[in-house]
């Protein structure tokens, strides 16, 4: 069993809180203190070192200092300090929430920026990710939270979860056992075929929300049937001799129609005329035949010669541009001889300037800078001897380097000498290929000239056919034929109009015989549709009732492993007892999770006394199921005479009107007074 103890607690400007140190030294202590003394504070102050937190489990809670006006005061380090015994050792958890202030380029003043939280253990400066993994080694936050607060549990935790973690401290029930324990449920592992008791239920409530709905629509659709079935019973055989008359003397309209539309004198008149088109179109043919050849020649040629054209200006184009690199190349390298040259002339003069340079010795420079006493002539000798050798082997050395660098440029010239004429002969290349074009693009635009004048030539021996006697005659036969025709057709509209408004006439009393036939058969299939929906109707109810019976052995197998579980559950406490399920009007089981004490629900009609030792009573099925003993705290505590036995740390906080400032009385110790200034 891991075991935590509040040792003290240290607050400096939290939440109006100037500074104010709580010594427990880990035992069970009651703060009292008048309302907005500062008793929640040191709570949400001891969740915040922890978790970030206020007793309300928010985060984003109040933690600064406010001024008379309710703004915030500025400039303030927001500290709180815990240390702990975890197991019997000592840890340090630390928190400082404070303002940044940055000061801008080029301005004097910083400017409020934000916030930041620095984090400690042990005195320790940790980052936030590492000083929280220290916490939960000690204990994670949801845990201690249910372990910390009696309120947690049933105030701020959902239901669902709630009964998730009641589960979890008895062990559930498995399946079996429960229809093992109730012989009515024998047939439930045949109706759910390997499906989970959810997903039955999820189905179950989709295929009857399905089968309500097309219960509802089944009596609506059969009352729109009914009313679009007409009254009056139709003769259907009668209608379709009728209508097998009435298509026989249309029949025999249409023919005669096409009689008198289609007379002899017509048909040979249009016979003639279609003789004559021909005739005129092959005319036309042969006529033009040998002239238009030769216009699509010369079109072929004039083609072919712009081709050409177009392909020497392209290579013209490619090679002038070939010439333009070139130019651009040769003027980037004279330029670059241009300034070796300058640098092989600079190097030159430096080269005479050292080769000048004469070794100079000071003839005072024979006594001793220590005691001033003048020194041997031999040493004054060797002194000069060495010193001029040294000059000479300087100035060797720097005309070595003069002429290594010299050389070096020389190289580079020459380099770029040889490409400059490499350069010079490719321009001459390029400038050679551009004239050979220009040659080539000269030729063509001579052949240019003579394709298009062939064109002009071909296009004007073309003969225009239309202008011929043999064409001209043509044409007025078939003006006089087509005149003809018009006539005699002229003379036949009359019949036809007539026979066209019998045809009308028969189609108008067809149609109405088909309406009554289409009529008769949508009664018929109305009918149909009556009772197939009356079966579906029937079909549906027994499929309900199926579903109804399996929904009751559901709910049955529920209740009884919510009895069995509740038993289970309430078995591992000694005063809170727990609701599992609600039973609805229609007989259906609710799954809840509510806590009760001697059958009154927690959140209706418990008092504070008893929510407060029901949560205690909590706690401790939950620190022996975690094995974790952390502090309690308990708020409002002045609504509770008498605690229930707790085997962990207990910290009371109580209101006391008398109290202006917090009062800390820890069991076996004298009151101590601690002003939240």
């Amino acid at each position: 069993m891991k075991k935590i103890e509040l040792v003290v607690l240290k607050l400096r400007d939290f939440k109006g809180i100037k500074s104010l140190d709580i010594q427990l030294d880990g035992g069970n202590a009651q703060i009292f203190g008048d309302n907005e003394v500062g008793k929640t504070t040191t709570f949400d102050a001891f969740l915040w070192l922890l978790f970030d937190k206020d007793s309300n489990n928010k985060k984003d809670f109040a933690i600064k200092t406010l001024n008379g006006d309710g703004s915030e005061r500025h400039n303030l380090e927001h500290t709180v300090e815990g240390t702990f015994l975890v197991d019997g050792t000592a840890i340090t958890l630390k928190k400082i929430y404070k303002e940044k202030w940055t000061k801008k380029r080029g301005q004097a003043i910083a400017e409020f920026t934000g916030h930041e939280v620095e984090h400690f253990v042990d005195d320790v400066p940790l980052s936030k990710k590492a000083y929280t993994a220290k916490v939960n080694e000690i204990v994670e936050e949801e845990t201690f939270k249910l372990l910390t607060s009696p309120t947690y549990f049933n105030e701020q935790m959902k239901w669902q979860e709630k009964r998730q973690l009641l589960l979890e401290i008895c062990g559930d029930i498995s399946d079996e056992e429960v229809i093992a324990s109730n012989t009515s449920l024998a047939k439930l592992n045949d109706l759910l075929n390997g499906k989970s008791l959810e997903d039955m239920k999820k189905i179950i409530a989709s295929k009857k929300k399905h089968i309500n709905d097309e219960l509802e629509k089944i009596p609506v659709r059969i009352d729109e049937i009914n009313k679009m079935m007409p009254e009056t019973a139709v003769d259907v055989e009668k209608m379709r001799t009728q209508v097998a008359q009435i298509e026989k003397d249309i029949e025999e309209l249409q023919e005669q129609k096409i009689r008198v539309k289609n007379g002899a004198s017509v048909l040979d008149k249009q016979r003639q005329l279609q003789e004559l088109e021909m005739k005129r179109s092959d005319l036309k043919r042969t006529f033009e035949a040998d002239s238009i050849q030769e216009v699509y020649k010369a079109q072929t040629k004039l083609q072919e010669v712009q081709g050409n054209i177009q392909i020497i200006n392209s290579k013209l184009q490619q090679a002038d541009n070939n010439r333009k690199f070139k130019v651009d190349e040769a003027n980037q390298i004279q330029n670059n001889i241009g300034c070796l040259t300058k640098e092989m002339d600079e190097l030159r003069e430096k080269f005479y300037v050292v080769d000048k340079e004469q070794f100079h010795f000071e003839d005072n420079c024979n006594e001793c800078p220590t005691c001033k006493q003048s020194l041997p002539d031999e040493q004054v000798k060797a002194a000069r001897d060495e010193a001029q050798a040294q000059f000479n082997e300087r100035r060797t050395m720097r005309l070595a380097d003069i002429q290594r660098e010299g050389g070096t440029r020389k190289e580079q010239v020459e380099q770029l000498n040889d490409r400059l004429t490499t350069l010079r002969n490719e321009h001459d290349a390029a400038v050679e290929e551009m004239n050979k074009y220009q040659d080539d693009l000269s030729v063509q635009d001579k052949e240019l000239m003579k394709a298009q004048k062939a064109l002009e030539t071909a296009n004007s021996t073309v003969k225009d056919v239309t202008t011929t006697n043999e064409y001209k005659s043509i044409n007025l036969q078939i003006e006089a034929l087509q005149a003809e025709i018009k006539q005699l057709n002229e003379h036949a509209y009359e019949a036809v109009a007539g026979i066209d408004e019998e045809i009308v006439k028969l189609n108008y009393e067809r149609k109405e015989c088909n309406n009554a036939i289409a009529q008769h058969a949508n009664i018929e299939a109305s009918k149909e549709r009556i009772i197939e929906l009356e079966d579906q109707q029937i079909k549906l109810a027994q499929e309900y009732e199926k579903l109804e019976q399996t929904t009751f052995l559901i709910e049955e197998f529920i209740r009884t492993k919510v009895n069995m579980l509740t038993d289970r559950i309430n078995s591992k406490f000694k005063y809170a007892r727990f609701k599992l399920f609600d039973t609805q009007v229609n007989g259906g089981l609710n799954e809840v999770c509510e806590t009760t004490y001697k059958g009154v629900p927690y959140g209706t009609g418990l008092n504070n006394a008893a929510k407060i030792n029901v949560g205690l009573d909590i706690i401790n099925t939950l620190s022996a199921h975690f094995g974790i003993q952390a502090p309690i705290f308990v708020d409002n505590a002045e609504a509770v005479t008498k605690f229930i036995d707790v085997d962990t740390q207990l910290i009371s906080l109580v209101v006391s009107e008398k109290d202006k400032q917090l009062r800390v009385e820890v069991e076996g110790q004298q009151p101590i007074l601690k002003e939240a200034i």
